[in-house]
């Protein structure tokens, strides 16, 4: 099997998997919204869920994957209700097809180098990524927003290609590619994870350090909120997406993530 066939076949697995949770019975007279939300934003989604649900009494079900899993589900099956992609064109994908009502910007991601500290040295920037024998880990394009941003950005390096070559493996989402990696980090297998900033905030990243793309090559996507148009509990559903655009922001800004509007 190719490489590109494998990758569709987790794509399709990875969807049916997601298909069986949705469709798991709901609770008998509870108000629940559906969230289907990026794996990278998992902290700061929980926060804002909990406090939502502990003011309201409204639950909120959510369900982390890779950006692109989740919009291709909505696209198949529309059981969600938000989706907060960390990416951009996501959103745009749904809209272009009837599927969003409204959307909200929450803040930027931003993908960088990450490497443990005691690698630093080895590694300063992008060029280095291309040296011979070194070896990065990457959330898959087609399945993570992180990925696909990345990917986009090798395609006008100088050395992208070969920054590509020394793809060793790729995580099917941002907290899979981070689990990867410290676990061939510590074989000697990988030497740096190319991720969000802000996962260095999280467990998943804890002891890694930035180093930012070199300017002329620094890329920065939106994290949008979007309301789909096929809520069945549409008041309820409004509620949190109001609540998620003004006290969620909130939450973001204080793991760190910039929320500032302009870029």
């Amino acid at each position: 099997m190719s490489k590109k066939d494998k990758y569709a076949a987790a794509v399709i697995l990875i969807i049916a998997l997601v298909a069986a949770l949705i469709f798991l019975p709901a609770k008998k007279g509870k108000r629940v919204v559906v969230l289907f939300s990026g794996s990278g934003m998992k902290i700061p989604v929980e926060e804002i869920a909990k406090d939502f649900t502990a003011s309201t009494g409204i639950a909120v079900d959510i369900h982390l994957e890779g950006s692109s899993i989740l919009r291709q589900y909505i696209e198949r099956y529309g059981e969600a209700e938000l989706f907060l992609s960390g990416d951009k064109e996501n959103i745009d994908i749904l809209a272009k097809k009837g599927l969003v009502k409204n959307r909200a910007f929450i803040a930027w991601h931003i993908p960088v180098i990450l490497v443990p500290e005691e690698n630093r040295k080895n590694i300063t920037g992008l060029d280095d990524l291309a040296e011979k024998g070194i070896k990065i880990v990457l959330a898959n394009p087609k399945q993570a927003a992180s990925g696909k941003l990345v990917y986009e950005m090798l395609q006008r390096h100088p050395n992208g290609k070969k920054i590509l070559n020394n793809i060793v493996v790729y995580g099917s989402s941002t907290n899979d590619a981070l689990r990867v990696f410290k676990e061939r980090y510590q074989k000697g297998e990988a030497d740096a994870v190319l991720e969000w900033d802000i996962m260095v905030h999280v467990p998943e990243g804890k002891g890694l350090t930035v180093i930012p793309f070199d300017k002329k090559y620094e890329v920065k996507d939106p994290l949008m909120l979007a309301l789909l148009k096929n809520s069945h509990v549409s008041e309820a559903a409004q509620r949190f997406y109001d609540y998620f655009r003004t006290e969620g922001i909130k939450a973001f800004k204080k793991h760190g993530y910039n929320t500032e509007a302009k870029r």
